[in-house]
């Protein structure tokens, strides 16, 4: 984190890793705004499908933005419905679409150079990887890389950094019953050349670069972080 303090907003900041984050922002002095659909202390509620609740989602003297908000169903292909399709992109790909959007949108200083913000958008790396039943997820994060990418060649000019992290398998609510099977957990450790899962606390220490000046050059980036699982 820079030494200035930080107005940083963070969406999913409910559970697993939008909370890392949350907290791992707060702890070194940033003002947090924690965001998310679901019931949580400290958490304002926010749906991030929502066009409307992003418009009213105020800009002023925000330097950060983390978008950690996201959904993964499972099932096979042949088994996959419509609606279950939509609704995996409509939270993950969507709803990144309309944060790199509200970041587009901040009012502009009059005069002199634009304020800085940085947005850290959350990929994965199941894009190199795409595991099977899960064709909906697999989609929506390569859909943030191209999105992530995409907003920071446009934007760059107007101050705004845009960088994705991709996460391998972290031990949040969403993986917590494949690491508690036996032999997806021996399956995955053989797989992962580190041998574990990684923790949210490990993506919190990237997103906080990320939105740091040490990472000042960075834009465009999406930042694997797996263990070497995509490797």
């Amino acid at each position: 984190m820079p030494d200035a303090p930080q107005t940083v907003i963070v969406t999913g900041a409910g559970s697993g890793i939008g909370l890392a984050i949350a907290d791992r922002l707060a702890s070194e002095g940033a003002r947090v705004i924690r965001l998310s659909r679901s019931a949580a202390p400290g958490v304002l509620p926010f749906d991030v499908t929502d066009e409307t609740a992003w418009e009213g989602l105020a800009h002023d003297g925000v330097t950060g933005l983390v978008h950690a908000a996201g959904i993964r169903e499972r099932s096979p292909l042949v088994d996959t419905d419509v609606e279950s399709f939509r609704r995996v992109l409509d939270t993950n790909a969507t709803g990144t679409f309309l944060a790199l959007r509200w970041a587009a949108r901040r009012p502009q200083q009059p005069g002199g150079e634009p304020a800085p913000l940085s947005v850290v958008t959350l990929s994965s790396a199941v894009v190199e990887r795409l595991p099977e039943h899960q064709l909906a997820y697999n989609a929506s994060k390569a859909a943030i890389n191209v999105l992530t990418r995409s907003a920071a060649r446009e934007l760059a000019s107007a101050g705004v950094r845009v960088n994705a992290i991709a996460p391998g398998s972290i031990l949040t609510p969403m993986t917590e019953a494949g690491w508690a099977d036996d032999a997806h957990a021996a399956r995955m450790r053989t797989e992962i050349p580190a041998g574990r899962p990684g923790t949210s606390e490990e993506i919190a220490s990237v997103a906080s670069f990320l939105l740091s000046d040490a990472s000042s050059y960075m834009t465009g980036s999406v930042v694997t972080v797996d263990g070497g699982w995509a490797a």
